[in-house]
């Protein structure tokens, strides 16, 4: 069972049993392995956290056997959508919690793929997946993605190439950039020309967020 605070009686948030159902999934596929899932209370730092004791990673919780692939990936996790209910889970709880639990999974898959393919391999596939990435960033302002177009509403282009000018300072200059201000990114809604065509967007941003949380410490 989740522990998440609830939001108001009259306000909206994560619907209970979605939000539970999804952690019970992600429990049994982290248990099955050893380890344990991130919780309300969990620290994403070096201190110990939720069931803390051997074998904590570090997120602060237990982690599972690396190498052994795991049931449940970090794509699975950052993909999740809950839909909305009165006195529902707060929304920003369980955001966080799932940003800490698609951490570890990340790290997870890391050791998967190092164990699977030598430091090197995984050095080359992350590499690639950073091209993939990196490539778009270094287009021009205003025209890194298709607009919206007509009377669609989308990302206001200023909002969206200013954030895609951090990121290529990331991955091109080594520049600090915490991977919660990509997820938690917030653009303004334009309309038509004046916007970026919501899902190419989304689509870039994810892949760099799965960059960015599987690459080395």
């Amino acid at each position: 069972m989740s522990s998440f605070p609830r939001a108001g009686r009259l306000a909206r948030g994560y619907d209970v049993d979605e939000v539970d159902a999804f952690f019970a999934q992600a429990r049994l596929a982290y248990e099955s392995l050893g380890g344990s899932v991130p919780g309300p209370g969990a620290t994403t730092g070096s201190g110990a956290g939720v069931g803390a004791g051997p074998g904590v990673g570090a997120s602060g919780v237990p982690a599972a056997r690396a190498g052994t692939p795991l049931d449940l990936s970090a794509r699975d996790v950052r993909e999740a959508s809950f839909p909305l209910a009165r006195h529902g889970y707060d929304v920003a709880a369980v955001d966080a919690a799932l940003a800490r639990l698609e951490d570890a999974v990340a790290r997870h898959e890391r050791e998967v793929l190092v164990a699977r393919s030598g430091r090197e391999g995984f050095l080359e596939e992350l590499a690639g997946r950073a091209r993939v990435v990196t490539a778009r960033l270094r287009r021009e302002d205003g025209d890194r993605f298709a607009r919206a177009g007509g009377l669609h509403r989308g990302y206001r282009v200023g909002d969206v190439d200013a954030l895609c000018r951090r990121l290529r300072g990331y991955f091109d200059d080594g520049e600090a950039l915490a991977v919660d201000d990509v997820r938690t990114a917030v653009f303004r809604s334009r309309r038509g020309r004046r916007a970026y065509a919501e899902g190419p967007v989304d689509a870039l941003l994810a892949r760099a967020v799965e960059v960015m949380v599987t690459a080395p410490d």
